[in-house]
């Protein structure tokens, strides 16, 4: 459905119309997400945003190019202050036809003399003759293409100081000349002449007000008197330039942005008006990708695990593994998060941080203890296993030995022969989490299909509803449990344990080594 059709259904309906200023396509989907009937592209706003007067400075174009840009943005109708209409009858039917083209729902015209001044700067308020500017009227109807796009004739009398009898009058001749609705304008802080030229009103043709300054009447009580549509013009950019300001004023105060930041839109909301999400799913469905690569989170490791802080040292690792979608769940306010690393809301385990994460992911999820750390080759060797569960196992010390009493020892159905191992057609599987005959421990980092996901979600609702707090290690006891089929990546190095003050002291040693870079 058109813009143009949208806004004919609203004026058909009962109730009025409600309708905000805005001079470009992010204002316009702040009113589009406030609840705005639809959007006015203001002439006021257009022309403050370009820092010259409202006097017909701006071109056409310029007007036309803005129009267009916030009917491209949002569902709900535009409407455009085309001024007096660019000129003359002529020049009125080149602009109905460009709107109307844009997308654009309706075109409000003015009955005063091209140039105009704006409506609330004192002074020069020249009215055209009323057979002329019907005449531009009846021209803006007769180039319309399709018969929805509204026409709007703007009285302009009260504001000349003309008169209320002028008004009726010449709103009289708009509507026989085919105007589709009438704006009274008035600029007084009462709404008495508006209240009155409704009453006096008797013609069909409904009436549009415009209430800045007799701001005290609500927009209910305006439709009991008779208005239609209540265009509130220009509170947006009013509200921009006092918002703004204060912000500037109180960043050069305290020389930072700490005391705004509260106060102020975070990043994702900018994200989500500019349409980040729907390019997002875009770029999976058509370009390829982004989600359909695997995606990385660190999780909550041992409570008792001190603070390793080897973040940006990890997500490097991910991206050499050609995992670019990193995210972690563990913070606080000591802990440096790198820059291309996405900061989750800081859970206090492993349970919480996999019940936090977009269960719809159509991709695998590499998950990562934060009291290990992983090399980029081994976790490109997870993240390319097929399995549904997939989980890194350090087979390096074999069978039989003690391990540390923080490990999750791991029984694979691999065979072991004098320090070599072999699996199966498909690689080797985890039997069991045992103790002494394990062959392996598990070394810090999981991968899961979509439909593995899912399962790690179950295992997980059920430590929630036990009120039991989990490791990753613990999770994966858990699937094993449970029966589901875990895939072991067998790996003889490339990882450290972050478990102890004595292993990141080593792990900072290791990872500060020159080659470690390379």
């Amino acid at each position: 459905m058109t813009g143009a059709r949208r806004l004919r259904d609203l004026f058909a309906r009962p109730g009025s119309i409600r309708i905000i200023g805005a001079h470009n396509p992010l204002g316009a989907r702040l009113a589009e997400r406030a609840g705005f009937d639809g959007v006015w592209s203001s002439g006021l706003e257009v022309s403050a945003s370009q820092g010259v007067p409202d006097t017909d400075i701006l071109t056409m174009s310029e007007l036309l190019s803005t129009a267009s840009s916030l009917a491209a943005a949002v569902d709900v109708p535009v409407v455009a202050d085309c001024d007096a209409g660019y000129g003359n009858a002529h020049n009125v039917m080149n602009m109905v036809r460009r709107y109307e083209a844009a997308g654009v729902a309706g075109v409000s015209i003015e009955d005063k003399c091209f140039p105009k001044v704006n409506s609330f700067i004192p002074g020069r308020q020249e009215l055209a003759p009323i057979a002329e500017f019907c005449g531009k009227l009846r021209a803006a109807k007769a180039a319309q293409t399709t018969p929805d796009l509204v026409v709007i004739a703007r009285i302009e009398a009260l504001i000349a100081g003309w008169g209320m009898d002028e008004a009726l009058r010449r709103g009289e001749a708009y509507a026989a000349a085919g105007a589709d609705a009438v704006l009274i304008h008035a600029k007084g802080s009462s709404p008495e002449p508006v209240l009155s030229f409704l009453e006096r009103w008797d013609f069909p043709t409904p009436v549009v007000v415009v209430p800045t300054t007799y701001h005290t009447i609500t927009a209910t009580e305006l439709a009991e008197a008779g208005a239609k549509m209540v265009i509130y013009a220009n509170h947006g950019l009013r509200a921009g330039i006092t918002a703004v300001s204060e912000t500037f004023a109180s960043i050069l105060r305290d020389d930072r942005t700490t005391g705004i930041e509260d106060r102020i839109a975070p990043l994702t909301t900018v994200f989500d008006l500019q349409g980040m999400p729907l390019q997002q799913q875009h770029e999976a469905e058509y370009i390829t990708p982004y989600m359909s690569r695997a995606r990385a989170v660190v999780v909550p490791g041992l409570a008792t695990a001190p603070r390793a802080d080897l973040l940006e040292e990890q997500s490097a690792a991910l991206r050499r593994a050609d995992i670019e979608s990193v995210s972690t769940a563990v913070s606080d306010d000591r802990t440096h998060t790198p820059q291309d690393v996405t900061l989750l809301p800081s859970q206090a385990d492993a349970t919480g941080a996999v019940l936090a994460l977009d269960d719809a992911y159509s991709s695998r999820t590499v998950l990562l203890s934060a009291d290990a750390f992983v090399e980029g080759d081994p976790l490109r060797r997870l993240a390319a296993a097929g399995s549904d569960i997939a989980v890194l196992v350090d087979v390096s010390a074999g069978p039989g030995i003690e391990r540390r009493a923080d490990a999750l020892p791991l029984v694979l159905d691999s065979v072991a022969r004098d320090g070599r191992r072999i699996g199966g057609a498909a690689g080797s599987n985890v039997l069991v989490a045992a103790g002494a005959e394990a062959d392996g421990e598990f070394a810090g980092a999981a991968a899961f299909s979509a439909a593995g996901f899912t399962a790690l979600r179950e295992v997980a609702e059920k430590r929630r509803a036990n009120d039991s707090v989990a490791t990753l290690a613990d999770l994966l006891g858990d699937l094993l449990a449970a029966g589901h089929r875990v895939h072991a990546v067998e790996i003889g190095s490339g990882w450290l344990e972050l478990r102890t003050p004595e292993d990141i002291s080593r792990a900072t040693e290791l990872l500060a080594a020159p080659e470690c870079h390379q």
